[in-house]
């Protein structure tokens, strides 16, 4: 009845969150005790995201904000440009690590789809890529976003999970490494084997000291303040929400030095930092009420019992939760999945004794991929939107079908070995 009264809502074109909110509210009524139940909910939505473990998020949002706003980013982009070179799909490799820049920490895939192709798609066909190579690499770089730190994301989903927000950033680096490699590699070999891909162009000569200098101006101050976040985490010197503030002052005043701290610019800031805070926490906020029915009428319990006594291994009931999540990220964002599967999905992965950090991060990739699933992944439908008009969506499909595989098989290798997830946390619970 939730989710289908949800999914009714929905379909009239009612945001998600709003949705969930009247439906909510009508079970909290019916299920809750009438008038208590609507204020016991009010009670509940105020203790959702009064919360120490949130405050990354907005942090985490408004130093992605600065560094996008400010021309930051797109200066180390510029200086990561000046060393690629003469490298066959230069321009692909370049989307990829412009979108784990831009898209660690704007922590939003779907925004940072609509950037990359409204800035590099048409550079791209300009200088003779074939679709697949142009669109491809634009939209499929958005899982590694979830994946390699700082994003939102993974504090939403570590907040709605009950499980440590700092080992859970720490375990996507390494599945994020692994991903972002198979993506370059992927070019590569595609460009070596099928070159009228992606033309060899001419580029200009860039002496090493211009290089070094640029490295040292640009990607250098970038990575100190990754470290500030990151680094800070890692070796236990700060929690994740004073890393966040270390790395948001750190931008700040990266900013101030190199003289980018305009009106305008920390207007903008602002603005996009409430704006998608805003959002994130009404989805949130909904959330802990579904939860709280779920858990009264005893439907969590009672779903809990039911899959844990099937008569199929816990690795296949693993499975189903993963092609579930697939499914809904054909139509939905990635907060309004977890919102809806978490509640669910983790205490059953607690009934099986799976580590919760190891299933965040799959539940991480995921999220990511489903939204680029054809026939309806919402980044599918973002990357049309930008896209030129000669670009069909059976184009979008065919470009966005190999990072499909690249993600699953990074899913499965996860799967097959945790320790990829686990490795990196386990040394933070070794200090």
């Amino acid at each position: 009845m939730l989710f289908g009264g949800m999914m009714v809502l929905v379909l009239t074109g009612l945001p998600i969150a709003f949705a969930f909110l009247i439906v909510n509210m009508v079970a909290a009524y019916f299920f809750l005790g009438g008038s208590a139940g609507l204020f016991g909910t009010v009670t509940g939505i105020f203790t959702s995201i009064t919360t120490f473990t949130l405050l990354p998020v907005p942090l985490f949002i408004f130093m992605g904000e600065i560094i996008f706003h400010s021309g930051l980013g797109f200066d180390a982009i510029n200086s990561l440009d000046k060393w690629l070179g003469k490298v066959r799909g230069r321009l692909s490799i370049l989307a990829v690590l412009m979108g784990i820049l831009i898209g660690s920490l704007s922590g939003s895939t779907i925004a940072t789809c609509a950037l990359l192709g409204t800035v590099l798609l048409p550079e791209m066909l300009k200088k003779g890529y074939s679709k697949s190579m142009s669109l491809g690499p634009l939209m499929g770089v958005g899982t590694v976003d979830a994946l390699i730190p700082p994003n939102a994301l993974t504090v939403v989903l570590a907040s709605l999970a009950s499980i440590d927000v700092g080992r859970l950033l720490i375990a996507g680096i390494i599945p994020g490494i692994i991903m972002s490699g198979l993506y370059i590699l992927y070019i590569i070999v595609t460009c070596t084997i099928r070159p009228h891909l992606a033309p060899v162009y001419d580029v200009p000569h860039v002496p090493w000291s211009e290089k070094i200098g640029s490295a040292l101006r640009y990607l250098l101050p970038l990575g100190v303040i990754i470290f500030m976040v990151i680094g800070l985490i890692f070796l236990g010197v700060a929690t994740p929400t004073e890393a966040a503030a270390t790395g948001a002052l750190g931008a700040f005043l990266l900013g101030l030095a190199y003289g980018r701290m305009k009106k305008d610019v920390i207007t903008k800031s602002v603005k996009g930092t409430v704006k998608v805070t805003v959002m994130i926490f009404m989805i949130i906020i909904v959330s802990s009420t579904y939860s709280e029915i779920l858990a009264f009428t005893g439907a969590a319990s009672g779903l809990v019992n039911f899959v844990t006594s099937l008569p199929v291994p816990p690795m296949v009931i693993l499975l189903s939760m993963m092609l579930t999540i697939l499914a809904l990220g054909c139509f939905m964002e990635t907060v309004a999945i977890m919102m809806i599967t978490v509640p669910v999905f983790f205490p059953i992965i607690h009934a099986f004794h799976f580590d919760p950090i190891w299933f965040g991060v799959l539940m991480l990739i995921n999220l990511e991929t489903g939204l680029l699933t054809p026939p309806f992944g919402v980044t599918l439908f973002v990357m049309k939107g930008v896209a030129p008009a000669d670009v069909t969506m059976a184009d979008i499909w065919k470009a966005v079908t190999p990072y499909v595989v690249i993600d699953i098989v990074c899913l499965v290798i996860t799967v097959l070995f945790p320790a990829t997830a686990l490795y990196l946390p386990n040394l933070m619970g070794m200090k």
